[in-house]
């Protein structure tokens, strides 16, 4: 090179003047199912109102920051583990659980869960008490809800798996 400062060239799909590229195509549902996702997170009314406001700009013809974009991603994300935590959970209660008072108990070796399907209540915790979900009436609440808890779920849940294809397999066996 001769200390000649040489341009970059310019895209050839170049947007409007004025214009960012969006990286991901983004609705103003999904920014309302965000809204909702947070709420059903138990987040603040700040934050709540964070995310109208960026709605409005959003309306307003303005594009959605990268940040707004990555945090609406991980809430959806959030609830998505949340979800099918919930569903193991319930699961785990049908197979193993046992009446307590109104609700479904499991004690398990490292987590306890109780249950209550009709009010919609589910509280995970650990064996020392602390309260990893809390979940009153379709609202949440987590405390270091982990990857490595959920994983253990699932763990928990390819066991009732095995344990229902051994059963029909011996059910088969003796109506033969």
């Amino acid at each position: 090179m001769d200390g000649k400062i040489v341009p970059f060239p310019e895209p050839q799909n170049r947007a409007a003047p004025n214009q960012e590229v969006q990286p991901q195509s983004v609705t103003i549902d999904d920014l309302r199912n965000w809204y909702n996702t947070a709420d059903k997170l138990g987040k603040s009314e700040n934050y709540k109102k964070r995310i109208v406001e960026v709605a409005n700009q959003f309306k307003a013809g303005e594009q959605l920051s990268a940040e707004a974009l990555t945090v609406m991603n991980q809430d959806t994300f959030e609830l998505e583990r949340i979800g099918r935590l919930t569903q193991i959970a319930q699961r785990i209660g049908m197979v193993w659980g046992k009446p307590h008072e109104n609700s479904t108990q499991v004690l398990g070796k490292i987590y306890d869960l109780a249950f209550n399907t009709q009010q919609r209540n589910l509280t995970i915790s650990q064996k020392n008490g602390e309260v990893i979900l809390n979940l009153q009436s379709g609202q949440v609440q987590t405390n270091k809800l982990t990857p490595q808890i959920l994983q253990t779920f699932e763990d928990a849940n390819s066991q009732i798996d095995k344990i229902l294809a051994k059963s029909q397999t011996q059910q088969i066996d003796l109506q033969r």
